[in-house]
């Protein structure tokens, strides 16, 4: 088993919720390390579109005089999106619909 098999075997649990559209695992400059997705969720877009998001939010961290982002999320019309530290080295990124990822769900932190 390869690094990233590993890695991708870890968003299963993730990828059992109902609605859960995509489980991504990426760096800090929005490249895609790991993914389980649905087939219309193209998951390296996302990973390099987060990537603009998650320098935004170090720098907006940095000019309030924090220390880093510990959240971000995203809520779309029918879907929402998530982006939490997973690693040192890695975000966990989860879309889905907005019964799968809702307020609850986020605030609660809850993790499979």
């Amino acid at each position: 088993m390869t690094t990233s098999d590993a890695l991708a075997s870890k968003l299963a649990p993730y990828r059992e919720r109902p609605g859960v559209k995509a489980a991504l695992l990426i760096s800090h400059d929005g490249f895609l390390v790991a993914s389980s997705a649905d087939a219309e969720v193209d998951a390296e877009a996302v990973a390099a579109h987060l990537g603009g998001a998650i320098d935004i939010a170090a720098r907006l961290a940095d000019e309030l005089a924090q220390s880093e982002t510990r959240l971000i999320t995203v809520e779309l019309d029918d879907l929402n999106i998530v982006l939490a530290p997973f690693s040192d080295e890695l975000l966990l990124c989860l879309i889905g619909t907005t019964d799968a990822i809702s307020l609850e769900y986020r605030l609660r932190g809850e993790r499979a």
